[in-house]
């Protein structure tokens, strides 16, 4: 068994893992991650405080806490704080076989 406690930056990911990665990020109003794509991996985001602009392929959604988001692979995605208070997520990527 391994725990950590969720802190901002990159929290469980290989050797402890065999294929899947996850982090913390924080964005404070006006940030975002920038677009990218996660070439054949799956992501999962999950909003722990205040609201996430999700992009994903040009289709805008906000997103509050305690919800999740599903990024499928191949896909250009950003995440943005559009919001006055800070935005707290973890991620969780996968690669697929």
């Amino acid at each position: 068994m391994y725990t950590q406690k969720i802190l901002p930056g990159s929290l469980i990911k290989p050797p402890v893992t065999k294929k899947v990665k996850s982090g913390c990020v924080l964005l404070n109003k006006g940030e975002e991650v920038g677009a990218h794509k996660t070439a054949k991996r799956e992501e999962i985001i999950v909003i722990l405080q205040g609201k996430a602009t999700i992009i994903i392929e040009g289709e805008r959604k906000t997103v509050e806490k305690n919800n999740v988001v599903y990024i499928p692979p191949d896909k250009i995605h950003n995440i943005c704080n559009e919001s006055e208070e800070e935005l707290k997520y973890i991620y969780i990527v996968t690669l697929l076989d």
